[in-house]
């Protein structure tokens, strides 16, 4: 079942096309430029496709599960020192909670790369990701951010926005379990700020991804959601490497669009933000 929805960040009702894929449409909100699928899976829809990693509404068979990549501990090693290199002179234990874990590997660098006593955590609504995330001994429990009740310093959600229908509640659930001045870390593209579908390489593997967002529509949200951005960085992602890997996709007849290296406007974002005195 679908239902039609107004834009997540503006609540406008005019939209225009964008593109399509697997049966759904992707759209340009006609306020503030917002990407969005309308209409989308109705609310129950989109919680059983979480869990299960499985997407079978009308005819589609989606799997999203996926598996765990030894690189990424790395990569999100890197990653941490990159944002977080305050935190290596930072002598107090960080109490830190990773929504949407997966398989674990960024709660796996954490725990390396937090100060002694520190508590790293994670949540996964996906089952076979947070059972094999806790068979190797991570601190990964499935749940929804709306079961925790602890408290932390900082929430993180890596390549997580796009999964989320409405993120304004969804940073109220972040603030409910953070301490005051507690930060988030965001970690998405930047696929709103691209004017055509061609500049995206790779699927939008939509229903999966229901909503993609440009830098200003990312500072919007945080700074209507009562957060001060502490940092912000925006990474190319068009490199040789990048573009190398396409051209092998494409030849294996993988869905990716060719580009030329270093010419696309498609960036990473990373930004941390602060919770505001008093919000």
């Amino acid at each position: 079942m679908k239902e039609i929805v107004n834009c997540p960040l503006c609540g406008s009702n005019k939209f225009g096309p964008w593109s399509s894929e697997n049966g759904y449409q992707c759209v340009r909100c006609g306020g503030c430029r917002l990407l969005y699928v309308n209409p989308r899976p109705c609310q129950d829809l989109i919680d059983k496709g979480v869990q299960l990693g499985v997407h079978l509404e009308e005819n589609l068979n989606l799997n999203v599960v996926g598996r765990r990549a030894a690189w990424k501990v790395s990569k999100s090693r890197k990653l941490l020192q990159e944002n977080f290199l305050d935190f290596q002179t930072r002598t107090n234990p960080v109490r830190w909670l990773d929504v949407g874990a997966g398989f674990g590997e960024f709660v796996e660098a954490l725990t390396e790369y937090l100060p002694a006593g520190s508590a790293c955590e994670g949540i996964e609504p996906m089952a076979p990701k947070a059972e094999f995330a806790r068979s190797r001994g991570l601190r990964i429990r499935q749940a929804f951010l709306s079961e925790v009740t602890e408290k932390y310093d900082v929430v993180s959600i890596l390549d997580i926005f796009s999964h989320i229908p409405n993120f304004h509640s969804f940073l109220q659930e972040i603030k409910s379990v953070l301490r005051p001045e507690g930060e988030v870390f965001i970690k998405t593209g930047n696929g709103a700020d691209l004017e055509s579908r061609s500049q995206i390489p790779g699927p939008l593997t939509l229903p999966d991804h229901l909503v993609f967002a440009g830098e200003s529509h990312i500072r919007r949200f945080l700074q209507e959601g009562g957060f001060d951005v502490v940092s912000l960085r925006a990474c190319r992602v068009d490199g040789f490497i990048h573009s190398a890997k396409n051209l092998v996709k494409w030849l294996l007849r993988k869905p990716v669009c060719l580009g030329v290296p270093y010419t696309s406007r498609l960036r990473t974002i990373y930004i941390r933000a602060r919770l505001r005195e008093g919000v």
